[in-house]
């Protein structure tokens, strides 16, 4: 095809890829919460006392699961019925049998994993001095091959000191490690991720397939390299490991090759590279014994950045090759994935980062206020479309030259027009010429020649005193504190993760667990509808479902190191499919009887029976699973009908009490004026009835006069308890009688249901009078009321006794 006509979405596809696999992974999930003020705060809730970095990194974990997955382990509890506190305490509790439970799975992980830390350093510093010894040209030929034989034995030591002492999934990292497998496996699983998939899926090909791979990379990577391997060195278990030579001598020679050939060749880049492994194995022995002792975790992390950054600045004085080949070292990556960290941190141009250090950028800060210049005039300045000089010398020279023939003979020059020269001009002549300037530029001459001026300054100041190249090294040098420190922090973050992938790999095994429920809950509903139909579907769902199970059981067994441990397999599973806690689910397991032998014996599973991968075990979780949909089913409709109950109860409550004080607000409304009204020194009008009053009595008047099935004298007996409460406190004040009341309010009726009605309703017609005509009688009693209370307020403000 041709170049021209190629698709720009594939490389929309690698970018996600790329993007996916630096920021997206477990372990930069879980080291986020770290850099989150609110995440820190949950973390510490935790742990408040005596935090060590082990109970912070567990509490992470624990904050993480509940508040960013929504794994719950105490579901059974009513939280309907807590109050704040209690529902406090409650999310709390959760939260700390999650980091308990983490705490039990991950057992000494972080120890093991620094060891597996130190030896592939070793090993890495091994072949690094051999490459650097040869290319010196200080070897003679035997002297190489006793130094190869001598990495090869230490090879064998170490593989052969994991296979014997660690879980098997260290044996697969170390060596996913040395030979870059574990990268290749990442990046597969994120290409296949980033490809167009269906939005949906049939049930059966959800159950078969893995969906999700990318959000759980940590385990489904330690999946495929448990695969890969076992093809590439010719091994069908792990346990054939620890009695066949041949798959060892196939690593050892595997991963010579992968070494040998992954550095740089100039030994100025080898050295840096043993510097780099040198500072990333003192980094993370600081990092080892913080583990266990208590600990400020800002200063501890505010120490490591402050030892990481002055390494990295001493890096700085060597050449820019040499300080990438350092960086390389340090993260492990590639030259493409340092000059793009490199790039998003604001360094574009390795060449800038000669020869500056704290110092200078200092000098820069202060001559940058000193000639008030900003940052945003150098990145102008540095953008030729926006450089204002660049866009006034286009705008000249898209004028006519006879017509600036006549400028540039009062500047005494006939063949070039400088702008320069005549730029401070003042003189009258001149302000035609900066009159149609400003007009084909869009700003003014005062600005130009501001501009001009800061450029002269930066020419001056920062190109030919303090010797930089160009803008960008100067941006680059305001922002340098701020560089190096966001840089320092990825460093520690990523020698951080080193010790993290066994506990993003729990978190994950949560996660996963929790998506095949949403996966299975669906299968057996639809199971269930085809028992009479087609027992055969039946049947395939939950022979689909009880093999993904299987799945997970094998995934438990080797991330959890629990070839012999069936309860806690199976517990965990069970956990997750049933929102209880491990523990709680461990002792289920144990103690009920069995889905397994039921309808023939009340049988419980026993341990030394069956393996923790089991098809059996998987049945009897998927029996149990569909017993607890069917019990939280009837809880869901138990408490629906409770909370109905409920709310008939406050409603009927609520009828009652408007039936038994009906007229509070009426009572209040006039008690409070009336008395507030005759204290010394009150102003009346704050007093008198207002809109929101007439409001608030149409809505108690409706409400009353829908009480029982006679709204008229519903009406009349508002209205006549109004009057009678203002008579209560005003002596002297005429007020209508119940008489005249029952004579008001017919006729009021009257009047509004003859708009409907004959001009006399009947009796009934005014039982069945609409709801919005009680509302406008409702109304017109309401400002009668209104009217009357303000007439009395006014009168007991004119008898008060006058000092």
């Amino acid at each position: 095809m041709d170049e021209k006509f190629m698709i720009s979405g594939v490389k929309r596809k690698s970018t996600a890829v790329e993007s996916t696999y630096r920021f997206f992974q477990t372990i930069d999930l879980i080291i986020s919460h770290l850099k989150r003020k609110a995440d820190k705060e949950k973390i510490f809730e935790l742990i408040r006392e005596n935090p060590n970095l082990r109970s912070l990194l567990i509490a992470t974990a624990a904050v993480h699961l509940y508040h960013y997955m929504g794994i719950k382990v105490q579901e059974s509890l009513d939280s309907n019925q807590l109050t704040i506190d209690s529902t406090q305490q409650l999310h709390l509790r959760e939260k700390q049998i999650l980091m308990e439970e983490v705490t039990s799975l991950l057992k000494d992980s972080f120890e093991l994993e620094r060891g597996i830390f130190d030896e592939i350093i070793d090993l890495e510093n091994m072949f690094l001095t051999l490459l650097i010894e040869e290319r010196l040209g200080n070897l003679q030929e035997t002297e190489k091959v006793k130094k190869i034989e001598d990495i090869e034995d230490q090879i064998e030591f170490g593989l052969l000191n994991i296979i014997s002492k660690f879980p098997s999934f260290y044996f697969y990292d170390f060596i996913g490690d040395l030979i870059g497998l574990n990268d290749d496996v990442k990046l597969d699983i994120l290409e296949e991720a980033a490809a167009l998939k269906g939005v949906s899926l049939e049930v059966e090909k959800q159950l078969e397939q893995e969906e999700k791979e990318d959000k759980y990379i940590e385990v489904f990577t330690l999946n495929r390299l448990i695969e890969r391997m076992q093809d590439l060195f010719e091994f069908k278990s792990y346990k054939e490991l620890q009695v066949q030579t041949m798959p060892i001598r196939m690593i050892k020679k595997k991963i010579l090759e992968y070494e040998l050939n992954k550095y740089p060749i100039s030994i100025s880049g080898l050295n840096r590279y043993i510097e780099g492994n040198n500072l990333k194995r003192e980094t993370i022995k600081y990092i080892n014994n913080a583990l266990e002792e208590n600990l400020d975790y800002e200063q501890f992390e505010e120490r490591i950045l402050s030892d990481l950054k002055l390494e990295i600045i001493k890096q700085l004085k060597t050449n820019p090759n040499d300080f990438v080949y350092f960086l390389q070292s340090l993260y492990e990556s590639s030259f493409e994935d340092v000059i793009f960290l490199l790039n998003k941190r604001g360094i574009k141009d390795t060449l800038h980062l000669i020869n500056i250090d704290y110092e200078l950028a200092e000098k820069v800060k202060k001559n940058m206020i000193r000639f008030n210049i900003k940052k945003q005039d150098l990145i102008v300045l540095n953008d030729n479309k926006k450089n204002l000089i660049n866009i006034a010398k286009k705008a000249l020279c898209n004028l006519k030259f006879p017509y600036l023939e006549k400028f540039m003979a009062k500047v005494g020059n006939h063949s070039e027009f400088d702008l320069f020269k005549i730029l401070y001009r003042t003189e009258v002549e001149f302000d035609e010429l900066w009159d149609i300037l400003e007009k084909k530029t869009g700003f003014s001459i005062n600005s130009l020649r501001e501009f001009v001026r800061k450029k002269q300054i930066i020419d001056k100041i920062f190109f030919q005193d303090l010797n930089l190249s160009n803008y960008s090294q100067i941006i680059l040098l305001i922002n340098y504190d701020e560089i190096f420190t966001n840089l320092v922090t990825d460093l520690f973050y990523n020698i951080l993760a080193k010790i993290l992938r066994q506990l993003s790999r729990i978190i994950e095994l949560y996660g996963i667990v929790s998506n095949d429920k949403a996966i299975f809950s669906p299968a057996l509903r639809r199971a269930d509808h085809t028992k009479d139909v087609e027992d055969w579907g039946q049947i395939k769902l939950e022979e689909l479902s009880i093999n993904r199970l299987m799945k997970r059981q094998q995934e438990l067994v080797v991330v959890l190191n629990a070839i012999n441990q069936v309860f806690l397999v199976n517990g965990f599973i069970l956990s997750r499919l049933t929102n209880k806690s491990l523990k709680e689910s461990i002792f289920e397991l144990k103690n009920k009887e069995s889905y397994v032998y039921k309808d023939i014996m009340p049988l419980k599973l026993k341990a030394d029976l069956v393996s923790p991968i089991s098809y059996c075990i998987a049945y009897d979780l998927i029996k149990r699973f569909e017993n607890y949909g069917d019990t939280e089913k009837s809880k869901i409709i138990s408490a629906k009908v409770e909370k109905q109950k409920k709310d008939a109860d406050k409603k009927k409550e609520s009828r009652k009490v408007k039936q038994e004080n009906p007229f509070n607000w009426i009572e209040r409304k006039i008690t409070s004026t009336m008395m507030g009204i005759s204290r010394p020194g009150m102003n009346p009008n704050q007093f008198y009835w207002e809109k929101k009053d007439t409001k608030i009595a149409i809505e108690q008047i409706k409400n009353h006069s829908g009480l029982t099935d006679d709204p008229f004298n519903n009406f009349c007996e508002f209205y006549f308890f109004a009057v009678e409460k203002i008579k209560s406190h005003i002596e002297n004040m005429k007020l209508p009688s119940r008489e005249e009341i029952v004579t008001e309010v017919s006729i009021v009726i009257n009047e509004i249901l003859a708009e409907r009605l004959k001009p006399s309703p009947s009796p009934q017609e005014v039982k069945e009078m609409l709801d919005s005509e009680r509302y406008k009688v409702a109304k017109i009693i309401a400002l009668k009321i209104g009217s009357l209370l303000d007439k009395a307020l006014y009168l007991k403000f004119k008898q008060k006794p006058k000092k």
